[in-house]
């Protein structure tokens, strides 16, 4: 009796300093997230009343020089790629090409501001025009250092990336419509949270035909990484609707798993994705065996039909592939009668000798075909 009146008393005598200590790390909390709040980008704060509503099912690191291949587009609603490869010469920024091939969007730096501009160029008969500025696409709005662009398949929705004195920091991810009436692309919108970030966030893209889309940041990453996010693409904005704690996680996208909802959605996208992806490898496999070898110059030697620059080039090349099957299909009928001379009869290799005498002049003829055209290609090539 005597032990429990004293561990009693004890207990009494320890109450108010635990007390004190709870409501002092309690205070301690309060004011690390006051501090926290302080610190905070104001533009991030005001754009938490408005963070869209989105289902990452996935994000992959990679470097940042290779994003675009966990990009896995649908050929039939336009391609990216590089300046370097597109243009075959030196060259930063992201180049997209409709689904036509007929007409590109790419950014360069514009000589009189020195700030990259989004640039629309056309394939005509003898090539590529020259750039041409999107009109209503500049710097007008605040905005520099245009890049990354993705014309959606309705042809009026044009996604980039730019730098702005509005934006959070670094490139911010802005979206702009084409006036029909005007021809001019109309006031960019940015994308606001979670698609940017107080880091880069440089590339949107949409495959309608799968129900997948795609962004891209560095947030969070080292120095020549960054991460490739799929998520599901919605209609129309839906705003999220927590308390700010969980708000700032989603907008910061801590974890892409908050996102989640629908487990029977978002299993439904993760296979389109696999998908997506299979048929992707299996185009890039196809595309990565050369269809042919043709050196245009000393440091240049040309494997499928995407390298030429020129129209007129592609169509050429074309009739060489054919004159060129035309050609290896008679010199095995020659190699063949050749063989057959020497155990034919004297009657049969009198016919023979007009059949291999006219044989070797068609031959004799393609190649001359073959050195024309080529030599043709060169000279548009190497303009």
């Amino acid at each position: 009796m005597k032990r429990k009146l004293i561990f009693l008393i004890c207990l009494l005598l320890a109450m108010p300093f635990a007390t004190a200590d709870a409501q002092r790390n309690k205070r301690n909390t309060k004011k690390k997230a006051k501090m926290a709040l302080q610190d905070e980008n104001p533009k991030f704060t005001a754009m938490l009343e408005s963070l869209a509503k989105v289902t990452i099912i996935d994000s992959t690191v990679v470097d940042s020089a290779k994003f675009l291949n966990d990009i896995y587009t649908n050929r039939e609603e336009g391609r990216l790629t590089t300046y370097q490869e597109f243009f075959k010469q030196e060259g930063n920024g992201i180049v997209y090409v409709n689904e036509l091939g007929n007409r590109c969007i790419y950014s360069k730096v514009d000589e009189q501001t020195g700030s990259r501009l989004l640039y629309q160029s056309d394939l005509l008969a003898d090539g590529w025009t020259e750039g041409e500025p999107l009109e209503g696409s500049d710097g007008n709005f605040g905005l520099y250092d245009f890049d990354c662009p993705y014309l959606m398949p309705d042809g009026m929705t044009l996604y980039f990336c730019a730098r702005g004195s509005d934006g959070l920091g670094g490139y911010d991810i802005y979206r702009t419509r084409l006036d029909s009436k005007t021809g001019k692309f109309l006031r960019p919108e940015s994308l606001g949270l979670p698609f940017n970030s107080e880091r880069d966030d440089y590339m949107y893209v949409t495959d309608e035909q799968n129900q997948l889309a795609y962004f891209v940041s560095n947030r969070r990453q080292p120095n020549g990484k960054t991460c490739v996010y799929t998520f599901i693409p919605f209609e129309s904005r839906t705003i999220v609707t927590a308390d700010e704690e969980k708000q700032r996680s989603l907008a910061r996208i801590d974890r892409i798993a908050d996102s989640w909802g629908d487990r029977t959605e978002l299993d439904a996208a993760q296979q389109r994705k696999r998908a997506a992806v299979e048929k992707a490898h299996a185009q890039r496999a196809r595309e990565s065996k050369p269809d042919f070898q043709l050196v245009i110059n000393d440091e240049t030697t040309y494997t499928n039909m995407g390298d030429f620059r020129a129209a007129s080039s592609r169509t050429q090349a074309k009739e060489l592939q054919e004159v060129k099957k035309k050609l290896a299909t008679l010199e095995q009928a020659l190699a063949k009668k050749r063989n057959y001379y020497s155990s034919a009869s004297s009657l049969e290799r009198r016919d023979l000798q007009q059949e291999i005498l006219k044989d070797e002049q068609q031959v004799t003829a393609y190649y001359k075909k073959i050195h024309a055209i080529e030599k043709n290609i060169r000279n548009a090539e190497n303009k």
